[in-house]
């Protein structure tokens, strides 16, 4: 016997709370939860965290160099923000100043394209997919075109 097997037995510790000192197996609880692996992988992924590998901890020039790529990418990041901003500017400018040159050109022109729809137009009227059947199934009838 090894030391540590001896601090053990002679510990104040009972010997059924040392289960995760022996080499059998931990006591199995036989309540109402028993040890279904399908119970515990449905555990495990629903309440566990995921399991997350520890960063890289960076010292001297490497960590200058993370840091000049990561200013990089946000710089990347708000210049391109930017660039569509002003995208947006500039269509809904041309789209203004075509609405003030038809209002100019002509008054029912104007009236007709300012005025909302009372039909849908399509991307409302498309259908939304969804993961559940329709209500009325199959139709088993249906024969193709032939």
């Amino acid at each position: 016997m090894n030391n540590t097997t001896q601090l053990f037995r002679r510990s104040i510790i009972p010997a059924a709370r040392r289960h995760y000192v022996s080499t059998s197996k931990p006591p199995v609880d036989t309540g109402s939860t028993a040890s279904d692996p399908r119970l515990e992988t449905i555990r495990r992924v629903l309440f566990e965290s995921p399991k997350r590998e520890q960063p890289i901890q960076l010292e001297g020039e490497q960590l200058e160099q993370h840091e000049t790529i990561e200013r990089a990418w946000k710089l990347h990041k708000m210049r391109t923000r930017e660039a569509r901003e002003r995208r947006l500017e500039r269509q809904f400018r041309a789209m203004e100043a075509a609405m003030n040159e038809l209002e100019k050109t002509s008054d029912r022109l104007y009236k007709a394209a300012i005025v909302k729809s009372r039909h849908m137009t399509y991307p409302k009227q498309a259908k939304i997919p969804t993961e559940t059947p329709s209500p009325q199934g199959w139709d088993y009838a249906f024969k193709g075109s032939q």
